[in-house]
């Protein structure tokens, strides 16, 4: 008798469950900045929301650096979800590529978004106060197809 009775309210929390969950395609990347000191210390700073993994975000995402050289090659965000990535090779704040991979999780997502100094939303100045030779910030939130 229990038997039957788990077996009907399993089905019918199944049925119950949305038929088709929709899967986002886009992180959104916010509050994301960088500079580099006059001591060549470069710094990046972003959060990333992921509608597919509310649960996990928005997580914070921090790297520190020499300046001309590449970051950790496994550099991740907080709670490590997601790898940092620059295929183009080092950072130049002024054009680069940031690409995101999720490390786990059911849904697999990799994405990368070029930025450039030239295009607005991200904005770079040099020299903006004592010991800082750039800084950059993006404007607004960056959605990153994945």
């Amino acid at each position: 008798m229990k038997f039957i009775i788990a077996s009907v309210l399993l089905a019918a929390s199944a049925l119950a469950a949305p038929a088709n969950v929709q899967r986002s395609n886009t992180l959104q990347i916010s509050d994301f900045r960088a500079s580099n000191s006059i001591i060549n210390s470069a710094s990046m700073h972003f959060v990333v929301t992921d509608a597919n993994y509310p649960d996990d975000t928005p997580t914070e995402c921090n790297l520190l650096w020499t300046y001309g050289n590449s970051p950790e090659q496994r550099a991740r965000c907080n709670y490590n979800q997601y790898y940092i990535r620059f295929p183009d090779g080092p950072v130049d704040y002024n054009l680069f590529t940031l690409e995101l991979e999720r490390v786990s999780g059911p849904i697999a997502e990799k994405g990368q978004a070029k930025l450039s100094s030239k295009t607005f939303p991200w904005k770079c100045v040099k020299d903006p106060k004592e010991g800082i030779t750039i800084q950059c910030n993006y404007d607004g939130v960056l959605n990153m197809e994945v």
